[in-house]
């Protein structure tokens, strides 16, 4: 029921904001040729519009505006008359006078919209406008930006869809994009390029897979893809690359210790989580446990650097020193397993509650371990509780567990050779496979690997290009396509040193490959720039040429430059 609320609130707000605002004329011609497809298109209140690139230099600052679209799509699309939901998307633009030229840029995530890229979203692209991977492209390219929804989440999903995840698969969802796109382009008439990163990366890879048409180009940026629902590559990779000697002796430390020690670390675990959830049997908390021993380090592996990392242990180690306690004890030990963090954070509270039974504040964070999520074949209510941005985990779960794979971790790395194989046959007992652990629902939910199939025969014989990107540093890069499925032309993979999960080509210093990748791009996306008539009325002899300013990529002809759109700049 609050999620139907806050719907037509939403809605309600859109509506008076459409009648204060007239639609401009290319949103009235879309509305107008696709009757019955786009069901609204409404206009992100002027006060939330944010000066795009103002964060950077105000002097330099472009107003762009949003609009949020809802599309309707089949549920199932061989059943086009049956059931259908509206697919949200918002589409920000620099000018409206060139939507119907300039470059397109989509990005998705893979997930739900953000409840800020609703309330604020120019804020929110004025945010990222550079070194991100989020919108660089649109960035370079002063590109219209197109940020849609994943079906069954948020806003994007059918009605009652906790009932039934059938139609929760990657082809409906290309299918839901490819209506999308048709519809769109029967007005934005330019070049189409599409990116996302980590699971949008995967979606951005699969829309190839099953509509190469739609794109101009494909960039998945820190995308995984597995071949099973528990593969282990991401966990080698973790241990071969992008860890400092010291960092990786230090992390393996506190892990082996947790293990070796778990007779004395273990009740002091369990002790603290039970003042959380009281009822859970101590093998579940076991199994929790495990898995936070197997998780230590994944998150600092992919989101942080080296100066990161040396902050985090400067601050444990003025903690330590605070307290007077020896470094990494036991009761270190249960706290980081606990938040599943390397950073110790609210220690004092645990360390109090230890000594005097009193429950402690603030609460616990929610652990890396995905307890706190619920299977699917629940109430709307269960569905939706604690989703504030309308995330639901269990779909995403319901996608990696039956075709898009998921990673699995093992503890021989912690433990040695010699008792590996004994700490992973425990490991099974109370953990099972991850996807496994606690959600019930899923057991009988099985790995189809024919859209892995489908994505590795489309990249191999892909004729439009794909340009992979991962950063060195990022555990996910173990995940990333192999090298034997690229195809070497028009399919090429990039690995940028120093850089992780955010990885991107604006940000890197690797200039040669960031270079090439622009290459790429501009190869596809330029050609000849449109409505630069005053260009062509100038002498050949004048020199062309291509310039970057702030981010931005500018066309020079003599003394004067010009948007990749025709837009004189100066």
């Amino acid at each position: 029921m609050k999620r139907i609320t806050i719907f037509f609130a939403l809605c309600a707000v859109c509506v008076c904001v459409a009648a204060q605002e007239t639609l401009p004329q290319w949103a009235q011609e879309l509305l107008k040729q696709n009757t019955g497809v786009i069901d609204s298109i409404k206009v992100v209140p002027l006060e939330s519009q944010y000066l795009y690139d103002y964060f950077n230099d105000p002097e330099e600052a472009v107003q762009t505006r949003t609009y949020i679209i809802y599309y309707n799509q089949p549920v199932r699309h061989s059943n086009p008359t049956g059931a259908h939901f509206p697919l949200r998307a918002t589409l920000t633009v620099f000018n409206d006078a060139d939507i119907t030229t300039a470059v397109n840029h989509v990005n998705c995530g893979g997930y739900a919209l953000d409840s800020v890229w609703v309330s604020e979203p120019d804020a929110q692209f004025a945010y990222y406008s550079v070194n991100n991977s989020i919108n660089e492209i649109a960035h370079r390219y002063h590109a219209n930006y197109l940020y849609p929804e994943f079906r069954y989440f948020s806003f994007s999903a059918p009605e009652r869809c906790y009932e039934n995840l059938d139609d929760l698969r990657s082809e409906e969802a290309a299918e839901d994009f490819h209506n999308l796109f048709v519809a769109l382009k029967k007005v934005m008439k330019g070049k189409w390029v599409m990116s996302g990163s980590s699971k949008g990366g995967t979606t951005t890879l699969l829309q190839h897979a099953f509509h190469p048409e739609d794109m101009d180009a494909y960039v998945p940026y820190a995308a995984p893809f597995f071949d099973t629902d528990c593969d282990t590559v991401m966990q080698k990779y973790w241990f071969n690359n992008g860890w400092t000697q010291e960092y990786l002796d230090l992390f393996m430390d506190i892990r082996r210790k947790a293990l070796t020690r778990k007779d004395q670390i273990f009740p002091l675990y369990e002790k603290i989580t039970k003042t959380y959830y009281p009822n859970e049997s101590t093998d579940k908390l076991y199994g929790r446990y495990l898995i936070s021993v197997g998780h230590l380090g994944f998150n600092e592996h992919a989101y942080q650097d080296t100066a990161t990392l040396r902050k985090s242990k400067g601050y444990n180690e003025e903690l330590f020193e605070d307290y007077g306690i020896e470094p990494y004890n036991d009761t270190v030990v249960a706290v980081i397993m606990i938040n599943t963090k390397f950073r110790i954070e609210s220690f004092g509270y645990w360390r109090d509650f230890l000594r005097t039974g009193k429950a402690p504040a603030p609460p616990l964070h929610k652990s890396s371990d995905r307890a706190g999520y619920l299977p699917f074949g629940v109430t709307a209510e269960q569905w939706w509780a604690n989703n504030e941005n309308g995330y639901t985990g269990q779909a995403y779960e319901y996608q990696a567990r039956t075709e898009l794979g998921y990673y699995d971790l093992r503890l021989d790395e912690v433990s040695g050779p010699e008792t590996g194989a004994a700490w992973n046959a425990q490991y099974r007992q109370y953990v099972g496979s991850l996807r496994d652990f606690d959600l019930e629902q899923y057991h009988s939910c099985i790995f189809n690997r024919s859209v892995y199939d489908r994505a590795v025969t489309t990249t191999q014989n892909a004729q439009k290009p794909i340009i992979f990107i991962y950063g060195a540093d990022d555990t996910w890069t173990g995940a990333a396509m192999r090298d034997t499925y690229i195809n070497g032309t028009n399919v090429r993979k990039f690995i940028l040193p120093a850089q992780n999960h955010t990885v991107s080509f604006s940000a890197n210093s690797d200039k040669a490959q960031c270079d090439a990748i622009r290459a790429m791009l501009d190869e596809v996306l330029l050609g000849t720039p449109q409505g630069i008539e005053e260009v062509s009325q100038q002498p050949s002899s004048v020199r062309v040429e291509k310039v970057l300013r702030n981010g931005q990529l500018l066309i020079r002809r003599g003394d004067t430059e010009y948007t990749v759109t025709g837009q004189r700049v100066r």
